[in-house]
């Protein structure tokens, strides 16, 4: 596993693409976590099986990385999240064949090959909202 903060970042975003996103997080996101998102009430855990619900729910989702800075071991990431719901139901909505878009900028502290820390700045509650 490497521990080039850009690389760390960049695997655990690009996961999102594939088929094995639980092994990302097991890989690239501390177990000691702090996550500032939404105002520090998610836990890895709840991110984690949040992720996988709407990967299940937009099994043909994108995560595109439009830009990476790095500034030491912090590395911040734009990217968009895209799909369409068709995969069953998610937040309580059957499939609606709707697509969906999420734009954000995370920010990531990188340790020993691991985020330890994250923080995302986006429209999280009109993503979560199009979906109720």
């Amino acid at each position: 596993m490497s521990t080039d903060s850009k690389e760390v970042a960049r695997s655990f975003y690009e996961a999102y693409n594939g088929s094995d996103l639980q092994s990302a997080f097991d890989t690239y996101i501390s177990q000691d976590l702090v996550n500032h998102t939404m105002g520090g009430a998610m836990p890895r855990e709840l991110w984690m099986q949040s992720d996988l619900a709407a990967k299940a729910a937009m099994p043909d989702q994108t995560m595109t990385i439009l830009h990476q800075a790095v500034d030491g071991d912090t590395v911040l990431t734009h990217w968009i999240l895209a799909g369409t719901h068709t995969g069953g139901e998610f937040m309580g909505k059957p499939a609606t064949g709707e697509a969906h878009r999420l734009e954000a900028v995370t920010v990531d502290l990188i340790r020993d090959g691991q985020i330890v820390e994250h923080n995302a700045v986006g429209d999280f509650s009109s993503f979560m909202a199009a979906f109720q």
